[in-house]
Order: structure tokens, then sequence, then C-alpha cells
């Protein structure tokens, strides 16, 4: 019994690794911009190299990937992108001058280090917001907003990034976040001494 459990926590831990070496070898090819055979063995030889002679924490994987969720994120932050990059293009045509910007503390429902890293991410990416610090023990993250000078627009700011992690957590998030995220399905609504 032992050595079956054994051998499925090592099976466990190779695609892990798997994963690893895939995700830093397609970064490579990003940064190069280009797919030879060079920029492939390169690529494998510094992602070996990099998982080998580096520390890095192990990246838990929940074991589960929806691809109709997948798709409806991938969507989604489609649209934002162009959306978020046409308002802020606005910005700098408009007369008036771009409301204050404003620090956002989210209290995510997610405990996944992967998860909270993705939406940290994709928030990032989305024009007009930047992550700026995040507390991984209590899972929060702190996020700077352009444009956010008021209560209404603090909460569509919260309000994003809450979405963007129930995006992530039907994607690919574990049971627990699953069911986090049905007893707290909306954060926003809590009482300030809650969590929110």
């Amino acid at each position: 019994m032992s050595a079956n459990r054994a051998r499925m926590t090592r099976g466990r831990g190779l695609v892990q690794q798997l994963v690893l070496v895939v995700s830093l070898v397609l970064l490579w090819l990003m940064l190069w911009d280009s797919v030879t055979v060079v920029s492939v063995v390169s690529g494998i030889v510094i992602a070996f190299l990099v998982t080998r002679v580096f520390y890095l924490p192990p990246v838990v994987l929940s074991g589960r990937f929806n691809v109709w969720h997948a798709m409806v994120y991938g969507l989604w932050f489609l649209y934002s992108v162009l959306r978020a990059s046409v308002e802020v293009a606005w910005y700098a045509f408009r007369r008036r001058a771009v409301g204050a910007g404003s620090v956002v503390a989210c209290d995510l429902r997610t405990s996944s280090d992967l998860v909270l890293t993705l939406i940290a991410d994709t928030a990032s990416l989305i024009p007009g917001s930047i992550i700026i610090d995040s507390d991984r023990a209590m899972g929060i993250l702190y996020l700077h907003f352009l444009d956010c000078d008021s209560e209404e627009k603090v909460r569509r700011a919260k309000a994003q990034v809450y979405h963007i992690e129930e995006l992530l957590i039907r994607t690919l998030g574990s049971h627990r976040d699953l069911a986090a995220l049905r007893s707290r399905p909306d954060p926003l609504s809590e009482t300030p001494g809650g969590r929110a």
C-alpha cells in the first residue's frame, strides 16, 4: 500500500516538474520571439539548469482543469484588455484631468499560490491596474488602479479582481478553492468588519 502511495507521489512530482520545465521553455521561446531548433534546445537546457541549480518552491497543482472555463477566461481577458486600452488611451486625449489613483486591497478566497500569482498577473496585464504587493500568508493582493477616486470606482476595481479570481478558480482551482467560492460568492457584500 505504501509502495503504491510512494509511486503516486513520485509520479505527481514528475508531472509537476514537467509542467514547470515546459512553462520555462515556453517563456524562453516568447523571450526570443522565435521557434527554431536552437531556441527550443537551448530553452530545454536552460529550463533543466534553472530547475536543478536554483531552489524553486514547489508549484502545487490542483489536478483539475476545465477547458470551457479556460475559454471563458481567455475571451473575458481579451475583451478586458481591449476595453481598458481604449479607456486609458482616452485619458491621454481628453481635456479633463485623470482622477486620483487608489491602492486597493483585495482579500482573496483562494489559498493556492499558483492561482494568486495568475490573478496578480492578469490584473497587471489589464491597462490601468498594477500589482504593487501581496500578502501570501493572508491571501491579500494590493493593486494600484488608475482613476479610482470614488467609493463606486473602488468597488468596481475590487469586483474586477474578484471576477478574475472566480474565473481562474473555475478554470484550475482546487476543490477547496471551489468550496470557498461557493461559501463566499460575493466578497463585496460582506460587512466592513469581515474579510472583504
